[in-house]
């Protein structure tokens, strides 16, 4: 699980990083932001298994689920960049808040085991 925990702490920041690229007008090529939806998927997926196999931690069932819908965004985002539009602030911010919220779920629920 802490394994799992970091990868989500270094998928989050390459995200803040390709975030304030694409924010401050400079165009991050699309494969650049496809290898973080993956690396995030093989988080999620990896994250899954580990619930299917340890299934009592509420607080690490709850940011698999949120995480699960943060992908969601991600793939909005991603369209919005493979059409060429500018991100949307505000689902830029929601998707980057639900990560947070799912790794400090995760951080929680790994503490009290």
């Amino acid at each position: 699980m802490l394994a799992l925990i970091a990868l989500f702490l270094l998928i989050a920041l390459a995200g803040a990083v390709l975030a304030t690229l694409e924010l401050r007008g400079r165009k991050v090529p699309l494969p650049v932001g496809l290898l973080h939806g993956i690396a995030a998927l093989i988080g999620i997926v990896l994250l899954v298994i580990h619930d299917v196999h340890n299934p009592h931690n509420l607080l690490i069932n709850a940011a698999t689920v949120i995480l699960v819908l943060n992908a969601t965004g991600g793939l909005l985002l991603f369209m919005f960049r493979a059409m060429r539009e500018p991100l949307p602030g505000f689902v830029l911010t929601l998707h980057a808040g639900f990560a947070a919220a799912a790794i400090a779920l995760l951080s929680i629920g790994y503490l009290k085991g």
